[in-house]
């Protein structure tokens, strides 16, 4: 039976792992042009920063890839053991289908374990350092950030437009403040300049606009927008004091330092609390993702059939998707007491223990 053991494992381990290259690198492509836009304009970012925030992107990939490439594997190798009869061969020799499958719990087990530090230590301490990676690709080359003929949306609270570039000389300048939720996100203060430069300030962490010819508009109390004439100035585009601007967001800290953070600040409201202990729960519920999907993998699989291979891949889609979208869903709910919360994150689990039970037995007399 050990020889089977070697058999299967090494069945799972190549599948998933050609599974995850391949769901991985569609993942990191996807964030890749997502966040790191202002990397690819302008002139080429350095090779090394390129592969440090590919690397960074990586780990929280994996939070995802490796669960659903898991299932995948688990779903089209016993569903091909299946098709060859293997699985009824190691039956007939006297194995129960549990003791068969010890293999992949095995496997699932050391993934879980593995998912379960990439989701408390790695991925957020990663998501921490993408955004130091922009502000430094961004440091390297002021001209990256503002790109000509588009919107720039990458600030929260500005919108920016260049009309064109000559070399470090921007033509057109048009930025505009825009408020808050509360004022339906209206802008506040609109800036117009015939030219600019843009510089950094190194001494204070800023990236800056020397304005030429520029005014701004600002509402009066009636909302009417006045357009005094300021001529040259120097405003503030971007602070990079992150110290300063540091924020605290559950997803960017591990489960330690949250633990810290609600242990230090006294303050908190009950919400804010309930949020980042959600986050510690969710991270830990998720990280259950690959033996959840182990048990029902296997029985699942057995029904599928070599010449429907593609049938078990399918299912096993479904069932991913399911699970991931029932932990979406639970943390969009908003308790204060985060029990609710606390509930719906391990009920997936909860879920495809009872699901893979019942599928086990009906597996038995099959």
């Amino acid at each position: 039976m050990q020889k089977f053991d070697r058999y299967i494992a090494k069945n799972i381990i190549t599948t998933t792992l050609f599974a995850v290259m391949i769901l991985s690198g569609v993942f990191m492509l996807g964030n890749i042009f997502k966040e790191a836009r202002p990397l690819f304009v302008g002139k080429h970012p350095s090779p090394l920063l390129v592969i440090e925030f590919i690397l960074s992107v990586l780990p929280f990939s994996l939070m995802f890839t490796i669960p659903f490439s898991f299932l995948a594997a688990v779903m089209l190798v016993f569903g091909r053991l299946s098709g060859d009869n293997e699985i009824q061969s190691m039956r007939m020799a006297g194995h129960s289908l549990q003791r068969i499958a010890i293999p992949v719990f095995v496997i699932a087990a050391a993934l879980s374990a593995f998912c379960l530090w990439l989701n408390v230590e790695v991925a957020p301490r990663a998501k921490s350092r993408v955004k130091t990676l922009l502000f430094e690709a961004v440091r390297e080359d002021p001209n990256k950030f503002l790109d000509p003929g588009v919107v720039q949306t990458q600030l929260k609270d500005k919108r920016i437009y260049v009309r064109e570039r000559k070399g470090d000389i921007l033509y057109g300048l048009h930025i505009h403040d825009v408020g808050d939720e509360q004022n339906g996100y209206h802008s506040k203060t609109y800036t117009y300049a015939e030219s600019a430069r843009i510089y950094v300030d190194m001494e204070n962490n800023q990236i800056q606009l020397h304005l030429e010819n520029a005014f701004m508009m600002v509402p009066d109390n009636n909302g009417a927008m006045i357009p005094p004439k300021i001529g040259d100035v120097d405003p503030v585009l971007f602070d990079f004091d992150m110290n300063k601007k540091r924020r605290f967001k559950a997803s960017s800290m591990t489960n330690s330092e949250i633990r810290a953070y609600l242990a230090t600040e006294p303050e908190l409201t009950s919400k804010q609390k309930a949020k980042f202990t959600q986050a510690i729960t969710s991270r830990q519920s998720f990280s259950l993702a690959c033996m959840a999907f182990a048990l029902i993998g296997v029985p699942l699989g057995m029904g599928s059939r070599r010449k429907e291979s593609s049938t078990g891949f399918v299912v096993s889609m479904a069932i991913g998707i399911g699970y991931f979208l029932f932990h979406i869903f639970a943390g969009q709910v908003k308790d204060d007491t985060s029990s609710v919360a606390t509930i719906l994150f391990w009920l997936p689990n909860i879920l495809s223990v009872i699901l893979a039970v019942w599928l086990f037995r009906r597996a038995r007399f099959k």
